[in-house]
């Protein structure tokens, strides 16, 4: 063999085996999320079959708000932590997940403190009662653990360890599944509920901590300040997170504000059937930041690109498989499966469905101007979708009933896909540009924003 067929043969074994470990990380993150969407599915399956829907409401307004946490502490210590790993060494990078892990327990103590402070006020004041005071307590706890939970699970596919993240998130949900059964044949479902999810949390975050310990061992008392040095671009993308959750989650709040909370589980339990489809895209996207700063560091935008608009159609094409299948199969699901019928069935599981399409493709978009750090530019945007979806949620939930929440979540994330896809293309053209001037040039150059 010659020298030319031997270098040509190693390329290729070097591209075969990138492209299976690849294959296999992706495999891991898709099997995690599985996992996690089927038992969101079956836990919210046996809470609309078992208890009234005020109760299923109460737990659909606890995890809303657990999702807004752990949404803000990925968004604020993600990227950063993402971006600062491909250029560290591992002793460096172990500073820095102590360094973070540390100094983010001690912001959620006090918010946790604070938060307790204001639930007793009113607790004396009459503002909440008995049971409503012991479902806030219950929800500090899950909180606490979920962030927990959450921080380590981000850490190790950082480092892209997918497989523990895999074992920790099956040990979850079998906590999660035997705790609910459990709450569902008590008198007070929903504050087991929140309970077991706390339970099943905590377990499994000591489960992800053994595991990125024996890994990539960190220094506890690593990175001081890393907060502070990362919180002038990290508040940007925090408040992007929070934005996009008042019209993504947020309309759970308008719904009990405006109807009741009975509404809030109908709303919930028709999402409900369509949310594996998110649950998919989030699970590829967890795994996407890291990959998607590598790939930005080694090859540039223009390969970030297109490696996420291809990604961006497959979801697409598989979401709309699913929600074809579902619409299908809605007689049977509504009245075998959930046991129950709302009124506007058929309009909420068509609206909520392609709100979750359209989420498919945005979801893997994003990840580009994330790893550019272009979070004032996407936490405008959020907020200008934001702001539309809520008002054309109110609007809607006047005009048409509950339709209106999903209704108003379409409209934002419609207008939230065309400003991402427009802030890709500023991104490669931008590192286009760079390159044609400066040949040799970093792709991560700053633009202004």
């Amino acid at each position: 063999m010659s020298g030319w067929h031997r270098q040509a043969f190693r390329s290729i074994a070097r591209g075969a085996l990138r492209h299976r470990v690849l294959a296999g990380l992706l495999g891991s993150a898709l099997a995690s999320q599985a996992v996690l969407s089927a038992i969101s599915f079956v836990v919210g399956l046996l809470l609309i079959r078992h208890t009234r829907d005020a109760e299923y409401g109460a737990f659909v307004l606890v995890s809303g708000a657990i999702i807004l946490a752990t949404s803000l502490q990925s968004a604020f210590i993600g990227p950063a932590m993402v971006n600062r790993m491909t250029r560290l060494d591992r002793s460096a990078c172990g500073d820095l997940i102590g360094g973070l892990y540390r100094e983010q327990c001690r912001v959620v103590a006090v918010l946790a403190a604070l938060a307790a402070a204001v639930a007793l006020a009113l607790g004396f004041t009459g503002g909440l009662d008995r049971s409503q005071l012991l479902l806030v307590a219950a929800a500090l706890l899950a909180t606490i653990a979920a962030l927990r939970r959450e921080y380590f699970r981000m850490a190790l596919l950082a480092f892209r360890h997918a497989h523990p993240v895999l074992g920790g998130d099956l040990g979850y949900a079998g906590l999660l599944l035997a705790g609910v059964l459990l709450a569902i044949a008590s008198p007070q479902p929903a504050l087991l509920a929140v309970l077991a999810l706390a339970l099943a949390a905590l377990l499994a975050s000591a489960q992800l901590a053994r595991s990125l310990k024996r890994a990539e061992p960190w220094n506890a008392r690593g990175a001081p300040g890393i907060l502070r040095a990362i919180a002038p671009v990290a508040a940007w993308s925090a408040l992007g997170a929070a934005i996009h959750w008042s019209f993504s989650q947020g309309y759970t709040w308008l719904v009990a504000g405006t109807l009741d909370i009975s509404a809030v589980g109908a709303v919930a339990a028709t999402r409900l059937l369509v949310m594996p489809v998110n649950l998919l895209s989030t699970g590829i996207g967890a795994l996407l930041l890291p990959l998607a700063a590598r790939w930005l560091h080694e090859h540039g935008a223009g390969l970030v690109l297109r490696r996420l608009t291809g990604l961006a159609i497959a979801m697409a094409a598989v979401s709309l498989l699913y929600v074809a299948a579902l619409w299908l199969a809605r007689d049977w699901l509504f009245a075998v499966l959930l046991h129950k019928q709302f009124a506007q069935r058929d309009l909420l599981v068509m609206l909520w469905s392609a709100s979750f399409v359209v989420m498919a493709v945005n979801q893997q978009l994003v990840y580009l101007p994330v790893v550019r750090e272009r979070f004032r530019a996407l936490s405008v945007l959020t907020l200008a979708c934001a702001v539309l979806a809520l008002l054309v949620s109110y609007w809607g939930l006047g005009r048409y009933g509950s339709a209106g929440a999903p209704l108003g979540v379409l409209i934002g994330e419609l207008v939230n896909t065309l400003g991402i896809a427009l802030l890709c293309l500023r991104e490669a053209r931008s590192c286009a540009a760079v390159q044609t001037v400066l040949p040799g040039a970093p792709d991560d150059l700053p633009i202004k924003t």
